[in-house]
């Protein structure tokens, strides 16, 4: 793959990855909020369980890319 498209590509994972942070710490936030008014989290707490899942598989694929853009930088 290209330096420049990897490049470009890697930029964008790291702006998921970000924006990934914000969405699991406002569920949090929800939560605790639930919480606090005896509400039941059942939903809540899956829905966070299910966007930590997506979380991982975009630092996953963001690493990926950090790592295919050193090979290409650096290759041995």
């Amino acid at each position: 793959m290209d330096l420049v498209v990897t490049l470009d590509q890697l930029r964008e994972a790291r702006q998921f990855v970000i924006d990934g942070e914000q969405c699991i710490a406002g569920q949090r936030q929800i939560i605790e909020w639930l919480e606090r008014k005896a509400y039941d989290t059942l939903d809540a707490i899956l829905f966070l369980e299910y966007l930590e899942e997506m979380q991982d598989a975009y630092v996953a694929h963001r690493d990926r890319l950090e790592h295919q853009v050193l090979c290409l930088v650096r290759p041995e």
